[in-house]
């Protein structure tokens, strides 16, 4: 018989906030996934043994096994989180790991919360703007690993560098191991479920580079995909003329603007 799978989430605690996985805090030291089962709600009624396919024999029959949904959803959520391209000293990180030390911060990582807590009906993104190291990378790409756990949603994380455009000009390059692909990256990044983009609003050598990034805006404004973006920049005053202030104009309809300045954390360490 077919488990009712929202009966089944109705036992889960608040130990893992109602989701059956938690995080591994020793998952680099022990060489394990960084997810697992919830030990209070879904371990201890688990009769496979964390064995695939997650089955067990009972009474001659083979059975289901209670914990077999969470696991199958543990590696499809690390399926997904394998290609996110988030950072590796970002990568599984919580909001415990965001110190909100002024009231930017704490303003900041409420609407993270609020995102992460309503996704997804969330009518807009957000665009984290302040100075270098007070945390904007590290909050959005909490952001986007607490969006991938809770809903094995696709998602993206992208750092606007020389690097990103040079990747995007090796696709025009005959004999580059990505040429020809240009239009698929593009797709790619329009279309995905979430897209974090980091250190955005500098202004670039070209125009074929503003003209990339605005497509890029565009194309998410359009589609209506939910998008966070980076900046040490004030957007107001720094994408105020690039692409003659369209880029602007679209991310003040698609995003939250807020502020997070403060110090530099790595003048603390």
């Amino acid at each position: 018989m077919t488990k009712n799978k929202e009966a089944v989430k109705s036992t889960f605690c608040i130990h893992c906030d109602k989701t059956g996985i938690i995080r591994n805090p020793y998952f680099n030291e022990m060489g394990e996934s960084a997810l697992t089962p919830c030990p209070k709600c879904v371990l201890d009624k688990c009769l496979c043994g964390g064995e695939e396919p997650y089955y067990y024999s009972e009474n001659g029959s083979i059975k289901e096994c209670y914990c077999r949904d969470i696991r199958m959803r543990i590696d499809r959520i690390n399926t997904v989180y394998s290609k996110s391209g988030i950072e590796k000293k970002f990568q599984w990180k919580s909001f415990n790991d965001f110190r909100a030390e002024n009231k930017l911060a704490n303003e900041a990582k409420n609407a993270a919360y609020e995102i992460v807590n309503n996704f997804p009906d969330v009518k807009k993104g957000l665009f984290l703007w302040g100075n270098p190291g007070t945390g904007k990378t590290l909050l959005s790409s909490i952001i986007l690993t607490e969006l991938i756990i809770r809903h094995a949603a696709e998602g993206r994380f992208i750092k606007i560098s020389r690097t990103f455009f040079n990747r995007l000009k090796a696709t025009f390059v005959e004999g580059s191991d990505t040429y020809g692909e240009s239009s698929k990256i593009e797709k790619e990044l329009s279309e995905v479920d979430i897209l974090v983009v980091d250190d955005f609003g500098i202004q670039r050598d070209s125009a074929w580079e503003q003209e990339t990034l605005y497509n890029l805006v565009d194309a998410r404004y359009e589609s209506e995909r939910f998008t966070i973006f980076t900046s040490n920049n004030n957007p107001h005053k720094a994408l105020a003329e690039l692409s003659q202030g369209r880029i602007l104009s679209r991310i003040k309809e698609m995003c939250k603007i807020i502020e997070i300045s403060g110090e530099d954390y790595r003048n603390r360490l």
